[in-house]
């Protein structure tokens, strides 16, 4: 009998590698869940969303006990170390499956620590349960306003939105986008959100990899290569090779979609106007000290602004004499002290952040001067029109009823571009669809583990109830979400897959020379 191995890791020195003396905690493990994918499988209502790790560990030492000062790991049990779940699968059946020691392991799923929470026992053995994020979930925090950028890709916004959120480019994986936008930034919002509205833009899918990379897919990712060649054959047949334990079916008249909205945005671009200027003035105007250093914001669009503006292309740097004007006294009367003034600016789509040094000095001595002046120019964003595109099924619409879905993305860089986003849609989501959650049992056979190890987001599989489960289901999915639970120190492995049509998606773009246009195809744009 053949023994495969499991195995948890965290990397409590922060060193970037799982060989400290106490980074392999496989031996104190009871379980292990975690996850990764779409919230919803679907590739055009499912959200990325952030994986999750949760895992019982032996805490009868107090080692993992964060407020244990004897701890041999005290000082280093801090949120945000990484953490890494791998594998070790074994080919000969059958066999036993154990968390324990071994080699460098395949990673199965990567992320950061999020907490360490004991349960003490009175009756049984002290507990902590390890909880993890996976790399979206880090670095969902507030991003800094972007500047505005045009004719930018999607894959390049992504990577802005990254490089905002401090995520290393060594731990990127980013298809080229198809959709290049006109205008693009971000409003001050959390990391995903920014990263989902790009995703729309391009129809494509942003999701974590098992070695705790952040991924981008465009929208003609799962038309080449592995993805159009089905992985394995799960089915409910007396001589299967994989089998499943549990199918379950979303209602199909649930998927249906038979109205999309999308909105085309024209922006004007022009002149350098003042776009905003210090309130204060006369004797309120802002004093400084000699040597002071004082920071100043300016936000466009503000309460003075056009309504239908929208932000900056580009901000005119500050000029001493003309935006930023200094005097020993608020009337003006006094000496001049504008060339004396050293400014420093930072730059957004909406604001700049003017910093301004009081250099200025008479007769070899600092002295204090107002600022009677304080403006910033620029050339702004106007919405010059916003324009609703739609496209319906009419047919659809009188056999289920309207059911509408609005893209939230303001970046359709076309009128066509946003009208062919829609047209596509409908093509997909007009009719009832299969939307399937399988689970199995990875322990049952060699293939079942194989399958369990090696597949993951975004792989095609073939899915056949067409026997006991009587479900009338035979055709290819794509694995929108996997879902593991490993309990029993190793001795049960349950698999949960959601899973999408792969004939209903995004797959189904018409590629030359495959597929029939109109039938199993459709046009792609």
């Amino acid at each position: 009998m053949a023994t495969a191995v499991y195995q948890l890791q965290v990397d409590w020195d922060n060193n970037g590698d799982y060989i400290g003396t106490y980074d392999n905690v496989s031996s104190e493990t009871f379980n292990v869940q975690f996850r990764r994918g779409r919230d919803y499988a679907s590739q055009v209502s499912g959200n990325s969303t952030a994986g999750k790790l949760t895992a019982v560990l032996n805490n009868e030492s107090g080692k993992y006990s964060p407020s244990n000062a004897a701890s041999v790991l005290a000082g280093n049990l801090e949120v945000g170390r990484p953490v890494r779940f791998g594998t070790e699968p074994s080919n000969t059946f059958p066999y036993t499956f154990t968390f324990a020691f071994g080699s460098e392991p395949v990673p199965e799923w990567t992320g950061r620590l999020q907490s360490l929470i004991p349960e003490p026992s009175s009756t049984g053995l002290n507990r902590v349960v390890l909880t993890a994020v996976g790399p979206l979930g880090y670095i969902n925090d507030l991003i800094p306003i972007s500047s505005m950028e045009s004719d930018i890709r999607t894959d390049e916004a992504i990577g802005v939105i990254l490089d905002d959120a401090g995520w290393p480019l060594a731990e990127r994986d980013l298809a080229v986008g198809q959709t290049t936008m006109n205008r693009w930034w971000t409003d001050s919002v959390d990391t995903i959100t920014a990263l989902r509205i790009v995703e729309e833009t391009e129809n494509g899918f942003v999701k974590e990899t098992a070695d705790g990379k952040i991924a981008f897919e465009s929208r003609n990712t799962r038309l080449s290569g592995s993805y159009t060649t089905s992985q394995a054959t799960f089915s409910d047949g007396v001589s299967a090779t994989h089998t499943y334990m549990q199918l379950e079916q979303t209602d199909p008249l649930d998927t249906v979609i038979n109205r999309f909205d999308a909105t085309y945005r024209v922006y004007l671009v022009t002149g350098q106007p003042d776009l905003w200027t210090y309130p204060d003035t006369g004797e309120d105007s802002p004093f400084l000290e000699a040597g002071e250093n004082r920071i100043f914001i300016a936000e466009y669009p503000n309460n003075s602004s056009a309504p239908e503006a929208i932000g900056v292309d580009d901000w005119l740097t500050p000029v001493a004499f003309a935006d930023v004007v200094a005097n020993t006294n608020w009337t003006g009367g006094g000496d001049e002290a504008s060339g004396s003034m050293d400014i420093d600016v930072t730059k957004d789509s909406n604001q700049m952040q003017i910093s301004i040094r009081n250099d200025f000095q008479s007769g070899g001595t600092g002295v204090g001067v107002y600022l009677t002046t304080l403006k910033a120019r620029g050339t702004p964003i106007l919405l010059r029109d916003n324009t609703l595109v739609t496209q319906s099924d009419s047919d659809s619409v009188d056999k289920y009823g309207e059911r509408k879905f609005t893209a939230d993305t303001p970046f359709f860089p076309s009128l066509k571009n946003a009208q062919s986003w829609c047209n596509y849609q409908i093509q997909m989501y007009s009719t009832p669809i299969n939307v399937m959650t399988m689970t199995f049992n990875a322990n049952i056979s060699q293939n079942n583990m194989d399958a369990a190890i090696d597949l993951d987001v975004s792989d095609r599989i073939t899915l056949v109830a067409t026997g006991n489960a009587e479900l009338g289901v035979s055709g290819d999915f794509f694995i929108e979400e996997v879902n593991h639970s490993i309990t029993d120190g190793g001795q049960s492995h349950m698999t949960t897959w959601k899973l999408s049509p792969a004939d209903s998606g995004y797959s189904q773009f018409w590629v030359l020379d495959t597929g029939a246009l109109g039938s199993t195809t459709v046009p792609a744009y």
